[in-house]
């Protein structure tokens, strides 16, 4: 234990909170807080605001490097870094800095947040302490350590299935439009020939019955019934064929939304939550509000292949509002599509979820497919 925790009790209980700024941090560890907790957009956006510019060609690496120079000495941008690091993670602060005078305590939490996947804030909460004892720090920056080659190796896996299954996408692609080009021939082909008879059949009423011979129309009508009738079955089985193959396709697709990018020029020794964070629903309860009613099974899907567990709520067309706030309570998360549910409802959940201190995001359309990204984090899940 740290000489500051063996202090008088009543010097703990006003220094055992106190917290170290980012260039009192060892500058071993400068690298690790900026690369795991501010992203590159935050550095960039950092350089603007202190009024900087970045070159042209400056690649992601040197900002990072630029930045962690300069995070050793009490500077301007030092200052505005340590601000930026403070109000990012001011909820997992105020959560470690609660018992900052029990080590065993801060253990504890940082577990639960390597759990639940909030590494990022956890992080800096505890290199930040000062009573936080010296064997846990160097703990805790191994086990980032470490998860950023874990990470590194999974999104190089990913990028291969991420490969495999685009060609599988083309290719089932490729022969839907074959089937389609197939399909709009053969159509073309019976109006063409339907028009064909119509004409004939108006030149012979015109003509008169006297002198027509009825057996050779008899067998051609005949022959061109049955060539109808083998034209729309090849028809029926190439609409089997297209509907099966956009079904394939789809379920591709969603495989391509659960398979995590990586970025261009990301390092494998930066940890992936701080550039890409995925909402983790394994063994959570995830509330979704409103929605098509048929795309709910989808959905249920979705989540329980990630072990989650859905509720659902149609925002108030069948369902009573009022029991919006009890599963709320029962919800780890929340979901909103803004295209099938009322201004009003989602208004409702939103202040519910406020005041429950829930999570609440936003979708732009229903479905599987717009969950899934939101589940990824990038440009459809909307957080408030």
């Amino acid at each position: 234990m740290c000489e500051q925790c063996e202090a008088e009790p009543s010097v703990l209980s006003k220094s055992a909170r106190s917290r170290r700024k980012l260039w009192e941090v060892p500058s071993h560890l400068h690298c690790s807080v900026i690369g795991t907790c501010l992203s590159m957009d935050d550095l960039r956006k950092l350089t603007r605001k202190g009024g900087m510019r970045i070159s042209d060609d400056a690649t992601d690496y040197c900002v990072h490097s630029y930045f962690v120079r300069e995070a050793g000495t009490e500077t301007k941008l030092a200052r505005m870094l340590h601000k930026m690091l403070d109000d990012k993670h001011a909820v997992d602060i105020k959560r470690f800095s609660a018992v900052a005078s029990d080590a065993a305590a801060i253990e504890a939490l940082w577990e639960k947040a390597m759990d639940n996947g909030r590494v990022a804030g956890a992080y800096w909460a505890v290199l930040s302490l000062r009573c936080a004892p010296s064997e846990l720090v160097t703990s805790v920056y191994g086990q980032v350590h470490m998860l950023s080659h874990v990470l590194g190796g999974y999104n190089r896996n990913a990028i291969q299935r991420l490969a495999a299954a685009e060609k599988q996408v083309a290719d089932l692609t490729r022969h839907r439009d074959a089937a389609l080009s197939a399909k709009l021939e053969l159509e073309r082909a019976k109006e063409k020939r339907i028009c064909e008879l119509e004409n004939e059949l108006c030149r012979l009423r015109a003509s008169g019955p006297s002198n027509i011979s009825v057996t050779v129309d008899t067998r051609e009508t005949v022959r061109l019934k049955e060539r109808l009738a083998r034209a729309e079955q090849r028809i029926s089985a190439e609409r089997e064929r297209r509907r099966a193959a956009e079904a394939r396709l789809e379920q591709l697709q969603l495989l391509d939304m659960d398979v995590p990018a990586e970025r261009p020029g990301q390092s494998a020794e930066t940890p992936a939550p701080a550039q890409r964070p995925v909402v983790d629903v394994a063994g959570q309860c995830v509330l979704y509000v409103g929605g098509r009613q048929a795309l709910v099974p989808h959905i249920r899907s979705a989540i329980e292949r990630r072990q989650g567990r859905l509720l659902h709520h149609d925002g108030g067309l069948e369902q009573a509002p009022k029991i919006l706030e009890t599963l709320v309570t029962q919800a780890d998360m929340v979901f909103c599509p803004l295209d099938c549910i009322s201004h009003s409802a989602c208004l409702r959940v939103k202040r519910l979820c406020q005041r429950l201190d829930k999570p609440f995001m936003v979708l732009r359309t229903s479905g599987a497919s717009s969950l899934v990204r939101a589940l990824r984090s990038d440009e459809a899940g909307v957080p408030h």
